[in-house]
């Protein structure tokens, strides 16, 4: 009995063992393969599974993780995380523009809502109440100033050691500024929504706390109504 516990436990280190030597691709739907990593171009990863003939495309976005043999993760979550440095260097001016742009953090761009918000605030209640500056620059004010402050932080940039030609290198600047706005807009504009949003219902929550049922003539108070207040004499 401990023999065969002794080869079941071999025959698993075994294949454990094994699978270390290969590269690792794990689809969203749970599928996964063995097998090896060649290369990603454009939006579609190359990988020859175990027993195939050939290099099998895969779009990046069915890729719930790709793991080389060595532990470095290459695509996670239908993302791509890191690239070899042959493979970078193979990439179009353009595409190494939008790859280096994608790894740079806006997430601080979050704020951009709250800050405006703050802004808003700041000028409505903190001001001079009827004074016509003050309404006139409330919303210029709570547009311009959380950019302001957000911005003090610098986009890290430099030029990749193979841009070596002038035109690259401006198209290079303009590709990978291009993405970073972009990507800024789309925060900023999700953060204002967000933070609208929140605000409107605070404050609908408040009105409806704050609304007053006592007047009005439909509703009946305690006392005795008498046959005059319905104008029945």
């Amino acid at each position: 009995m401990d023999m065969r516990r002794y080869i079941v436990l071999l025959l698993i280190t075994g294949i454990v063992w094994a699978q270390t030597d290969f590269d690792k691709l794990v689809l969203k739907d749970g599928t996964t393969y063995f097998g090896e990593y060649s290369k990603i171009e454009g939006k579609i990863v190359f990988f020859k599974p175990q027993d195939a003939f050939g290099f099998q495309p895969v779009s990046v976005k069915q890729v719930e993780r790709l793991e080389l043999k060595d532990g470095q993760i290459i695509v996670l979550g239908g993302k791509v995380k890191s690239i070899t440095l042959e493979e970078y260097q193979k990439l179009s001016t353009k595409e190494k523009a939008l790859f280096d742009a994608k790894l740079i953090d806006l997430g601080y761009w979050v704020f951009y809502g709250p800050l405006s918000g703050i802004t808003v605030a700041g000028f409505l209640f903190g001001g001079v109440q009827g004074e016509a500056w003050v309404e006139r620059a409330t919303i210029p004010a709570s547009l311009a100033i959380p950019y302001l402050i957000l911005n003090l932080k610098k986009v890290e940039f430099s030029y990749p050691q193979s841009l070596a030609n002038e035109y690259d290198r401006l198209y290079y600047k303009k590709v990978y500024y291009k993405n970073i706005n972009k990507r800024k807009t789309i925060i900023i504009m999700a953060s204002s929504a967000i933070t609208a949003g929140v605000v409107g219902i605070f404050f609908a929550t408040l009105s409806l706390d704050g609304m007053d049922f006592g007047g009005g003539g439909g509703i009946i108070t305690e006392g005795t109504i008498s046959c005059g207040d319905w104008g029945l004499y």
